[in-house]
């Protein structure tokens, strides 16, 4: 059966317009739909945008990130919102892979559905057939490119996803006009800081954070880990000159840290027995070359003299002047001075970035040697989030002074990485460009306002000091804290510490942190998980006991387990104390000329604190599958033992939990040490 449609959105048709008296056409009735349709998918891309999961959609990615699934979805995609159940899809967790939707058109006839067929009873056409149906059939697939991309992964994890906001049409006029008035900035987090890896290369982490890239927003709600490569890039220098002196064995090269010497040489003295060859002006070639200088030639207590009995031609001992000579086939030894490719390991090695000479062969005193050797250079990279949710590294060019490469004009830049050559030890300089709000620019206005009173004020002390220096003042006192000099250290009551480089005073404190705890057994107040309230009693408002009607709930008839945990508590707040006791020398000197040192004692707070303390935290969690065994946890990638509370019995492996019947329990564990602080990925997770 063929199907007419002449629908065409070039030709501009907005509807099909029915004349009096004439047939109508079955092309136009379908041309009707087709009109409808199109207008719908303009009206919803301007809505929606081309592609977006309206509900559901959830990603699951298994633990070797081989198995991705995705929870029932309904899509937006063509001017029609798309029911599509809950599907698993094959993934290689390597490189860059689009999860996309093809939504794939078929017709159904009254033979495929025998519903179709007129219904009319007692009609002429009652049983006959009629219209066709056209149906969608969407599928997810990944890395086909006739696919509307919906999530993209790289290596296995998530980096972005149509998510459905309102008026998605209008959002990049939106970003337009955010990006025209505050261009790229950030909003919070996303400080970089380094964790060692392996013997090539280093992970950068950022932190959690939002930021807007050319006016989009972006939210990265756990830290990103990116493998970065050391700098072990080196360069050659090729025959570096240094004097030898007999009484020194260690000589540092200028350029370091050093990779390797690929090549010593020296000029080396040796002494070797000679055989005489025939009389008549011929010349002994001596064994090792290229000779430099010969030395000595000697036979028994006979010492021949140079220039006069011989002369070295080259690599030889020439006879040919008018001088004595040895006889012919007789032995005499020769000392002389060669250039030796020096045995690295035997005769020397490298050392602390220099040449160590050992026992072997050494350079003749007071002549030089040259080395060849490779060192290491340094490197400065940037990292930097674009506009689709990526944070990407561009790495600078190696060099002895190492500059930092520029980073693409569309994205926003979080911060720089120092490599040092051949070192873990990268130095991360967060650039931090944070938009202000309205509090923070009132705030800075403050400021400057006291900025600009405390300036008028020591204008006016020092124009008092100068026109009278012994002038007594009263009715004004200032101090900057970088000093002293009035202050009343010998009053009995003084016991503050100055901090000359922040030019702060800082007083005494005596403060102690608790964590609130609740008498639960001698309290009327209703205790929850995480919340406390006043007493109350339930009472039951409206009470329907009868069913009228079944409703499937679920119409996938997909029960897939998605998971809760709740954690107690769930964020820290704290502040540490430090007490030390100093003796402050020099600037106390300075300032007080008396030639003495002070002992201060004062208790510091830090309020910028690295890590996280390590305490317990409660968990709860549920909807795990029934009876599910081995759950195991990790706090920012660190696995966590696991100690079971309450009913919860402990799993098959060491450190794991088992949960009961219902999917649920209830466990503890310690924050591992040494996790910076901020916001924190918590996972939990069993395989079968």
């Amino acid at each position: 059966m063929t199907h007419y449609n002449r629908f065409d959105p070039n030709k501009k048709w907005v509807s099909v317009d029915i004349n009096g008296g004439r047939r109508i056409q079955s092309a136009e009735l379908n041309e009707m739909q087709s009109i409808a349709l199109h207008r719908d998918k303009q009206i919803g891309d301007i809505i929606f945008g081309a592609g977006h999961v309206i509900e559901g959609g959830e990603l699951y990615i298994n633990r070797d990130k081989t198995e991705l699934r995705i929870t029932p979805a309904r899509v937006y995609l063509d001017g029609i919102v798309h029911d599509i159940p809950d599907t698993t899809l094959p993934i290689t967790g390597v490189g860059e892979a689009n999860v996309g939707l093809k939504v794939t058109m078929t017709v159904v006839t009254f033979e495929d559905d025998p519903d179709l067929l007129d219904p009319a009873v007692a009609h002429s056409n009652f049983g006959m057939p009629g219209a066709d149906r056209t149906i969608t059939i969407p599928n997810w697939y990944v890395n086909d490119p006739a696919a509307t991309t919906m999530y993209r992964l790289i290596d296995g994890e998530l980096v972005t996803a149509k998510v459905p906001p309102e008026l998605e049409g209008f959002t990049p006029v939106l970003a337009r006009r955010t990006y025209d008035t505050s261009g790229s900035f950030l909003v919070s987090g996303m400080d970089g800081y380094i964790e060692p890896k392996d013997e090539s290369s280093v992970n950068l982490v950022v932190d959690a954070g939002k930021a807007y890239v050319l006016g989009y927003e972006l939210s990265r709600l756990v830290p990103t880990r990116i493998e970065v490569p050391k700098a072990l890039e080196y360069r050659t220098v090729v025959n570096e000159t240094k004097t030898y002196n007999s009484g020194t064995s260690f000589y540092p090269l200028n350029s370091n840290p050093v990779k390797q010497i690929t090549q010593i040489t020296a000029t080396v003295r040796r002494t070797d027995t000679i055989t005489r060859g025939n009389i008549g002006g011929t010349a002994d070639v001596l064994p090792l070359t290229p000779v430099v200088n010969v030395v000595e030639v000697k036979q028994g207590g006979t010492t021949y003299s140079k220039g006069t009995d011989y002369q070295q031609s080259g690599d030889s001992i020439d006879w040919s002047l008018a001088g004595a000579e040895p006889a012919g086939g007789t032995s005499y030894t020769v000392t002389y001075d060669y250039t030796k490719v020096i045995v690295l390991g035997t005769d020397a090695k490298l050392e602390n970035d220099g040449v160590q000479w050992l026992s072997g062969d050494k350079p003749v005193s007071g002549t030089q040697f040259q080395t060849t050797y490779d060192f290491y250079l340094s490197r400065k990279d940037v990292y930097y989030i674009d506009a689709r949710n990526e944070i990407k590294v561009i790495q600078g060019q190696p060099s002895v002074t190492a500059f930092a490469p520029t980073s693409p004009p569309d994205v926003l830049e979080l911060g720089e990485l120092y490599l040092p050559p051949n070192s873990d030890q990268v130095v991360v300089t967060n650039r931090k460009p944070k938009r202000l709000t309205m509090l923070e620019l009132r705030s800075l206005l403050e400021r400057l306002e006291r900025a600009e009173y405390n300036q008028a004020i020591q204008s006016l002390d020092t124009a008092a000091q100068l026109s009278d220096p012994s002038l007594t003042k009263k009715g004004i006192f200032t101090d900057n804290f970088t000093n002293f000099e009035r202050t009343d250290i010998g009053h009995p009551d003084f016991d503050a510490m100055i901090n000359p480089a922040d030019k702060v005073l800082q007083l005494p404190i005596d403060g102690n942190f608790f964590d609130l705890e609740v008498d639960t057994a001698g309290t009327t107040a209703r205790v929850h998980e995480r919340l406390v309230t006043s007493p109350y009693t339930e009472e039951i408002l409206i009470d329907q006991s009868f069913t009228t009607q079944t409703m499937n709930l679920n119409p996938y008839m997909v029960f897939g387990n998605i998971a809760t945990i709740r954690l107690t508590p769930s964020s820290d707040t704290w502040i540490e104390q430090q007490t030390i006791t100093k003796n402050v020398y020099g600037w106390w000197d300075d300032w007080r000329k008396v030639g003495t040192t002070k002992t201060t004692t004062a208790i510091l707070l830090d309020e910028a604190i690295p890590f996280i303390r390590q305490r317990e935290v409660i968990v709860n969690g549920e909807a795990f599958e029934p009876m599910s065994n081995n759950i195991t946890a990790t706090f920012d990638g660190v696995t966590v033992p696991l100690i079971p509370m309450g009913t919860t019995v402990a799993g098959s492996a060491p450190g794991t939990i088992k949960a009961d019947g219902l999917g649920k329990f209830q466990c503890k564990f310690m924050i591992p040490p040494n996790i910076r602080s901020g916001t924190r990925e918590v996972y939990f997770y069993n395989e079968v």
